[in-house]
């Protein structure tokens, strides 16, 4: 078994939702001190730390996808730095089992000069983030690769996972200020990264990870006005290698708006992907009551089926600003608390497997849980929530019954009197 915490999109600075999140109030510019001053929370890391100790979360890793700061100033990265050790610490993390990858908020633009060939203010741009002061250098430092130079991608090896990050903004550039900053997957960088995996050989037991800050899907905000364009480019190319060379789970950040489901192709299925929300930035108001803030923790519990995939729950809670750390609910915040993950039917099989069972339970009870699905069928236990509610409501329409749910654990069919 391993667990993976993820924490995605801190933006540590004024973007973050909490004082105790931004590293020194602005001197100057009235609109920044004035969304400084209006920030009412003040605990928003010590109530994160409490909530795990109280809650006893204990993990192997921890992952951050990116925008760990607002602005890359080195405040910003310290205390950025500060807060992951802590955070990994409260997790039982050893802090050489800290993965991350930056984000398009994880440059310093202060140092762009459009007007610079020679190259220098360009390398510049990940000073403050990749100093030896801090801990992402140290990260970067025990892994084989450089996330902030060319071809932007680094792993880790562990006893028991692969981990590979890729800088998907390596590309960026603050102009123009007033357009969304897409994600690139650079098919130079690809090359690269298809012959270090050529190098390492085919896929052992170890789990593999891809980490990356962009969305690489085109997922629906909670409220669609706009075209996506922070999506990434070629993103098509870098799924394929993934497929490809056998990865487990890809985790990434950037899109607020937390989703968890799989990606298959003609050629390869199932490829889970976490897209983990925002840990702490200050959601739009537009969005409020469809999404909040998000802390996931991924249990792998092993691998089966002759695909020998990777089986077992994503399990997020969600920050609410009255009540604290609370399980995620996928009305109020973006997803479900517990998905399961690892085990696949279409749903013309998986009707065809359950229905006869439910047709015999329902002669002797008014009413069926899913738990009870599970305990006749034991390897729907790793059957993502939404395939099984779906089921329900198919076959509750088919046998004239309803459907009724939460969460997994509540999914009922029942007789309606």
């Amino acid at each position: 078994m391993i667990k993976i915490a993820v924490m995605s999109d801190l933006h540590i600075g004024l973007a973050a939702r909490a004082k105790d999140l931004c590293p020194e109030p602005p001197t100057t510019a009235r609109k920044e001190r004035n969304r400084y001053n209006s920030k009412t929370e003040n605990n928003y890391r010590q109530n994160f730390i409490q909530f795990v100790k109280r809650e006893n979360i204990r993990s192997d890793y921890l992952v951050l996808p990116g925008d760990l700061t607002n602005k890359a100033t080195p405040r910003e990265v310290r205390l950025a730095s500060e807060f992951i050790i802590q955070a990994a610490e409260a997790l039982n993390v050893p802090h050489n089992k800290i993965i991350f990858a930056p984000g398009n908020h994880d440059v310093d633009w202060t140092v762009f000069d459009p007007n610079d060939d020679t190259g220098v203010k360009w390398e510049q741009r990940y000073s403050h983030i990749g100093h030896n002061n801090f801990h992402f250098r140290t990260l970067v430092n025990q892994g084989e690769g450089d996330i902030f130079s060319s071809p932007h991608f680094i792993s880790w090896c562990f006893d028991d996972l692969l981990a590979v990050a890729y800088n998907s903004a390596s590309h960026d550039t603050p102009i123009p200020e007033d357009v969304a900053h897409h994600g690139l997957a650079d098919p130079i960088h690809l090359d690269a990264i298809r012959h270090f995996l050529d190098n390492i050989g085919p896929p052992d037991e170890r789990i593999r990870l891809f980490l990356v800050h962009h969305h690489l899907l085109d997922f629906c905000s909670p409220i669609p006005k706009t075209p996506d364009f922070s999506l990434m480019t070629n993103a098509e190319n870098l799924l394929a290698i993934l497929h490809e060379y056998g990865f487990d789970l890809l985790i990434h950040g950037h899109k607020h708006h937390p989703r968890f489901e799989t990606h298959s192709t003609l050629t390869y299925p199932h490829l889970p992907i976490l897209c983990s929300g925002s840990f702490s930035v200050e959601i739009d108001t537009q969005w409020a009551g469809t999404i909040d803030n998000q802390f996931h923790l991924v249990t792998v519990n092993g691998r089966s089926g002759p695909e020998n995939r990777i089986t077992g729950k994503v399990i997020s809670w969600t920050n609410n600003h009255c009540r604290g750390w609370i399980p995620s609910d996928e009305a109020t915040s973006g997803i479900h608390h517990i998905i399961p993950f690892g085990y696949y039917l279409m749903p013309n099989e998986l009707d065809a497997r359950i229905e006869p069972f439910i047709r015999q339970w329902l002669i002797e009870h008014d009413h069926i849980l899913w738990k009870h699905i599970v305990e006749e069928f034991p390897e729907l236990e790793h059957l993502p929530l939404n395939s099984a509610i779906v089921a329900f409501k198919r076959i509750g329409q088919h046998l004239g019954l309803q459907s009724m749910y939460e969460t997994r654990k509540d999914l009922i069919l029942y007789m309606e009197i």
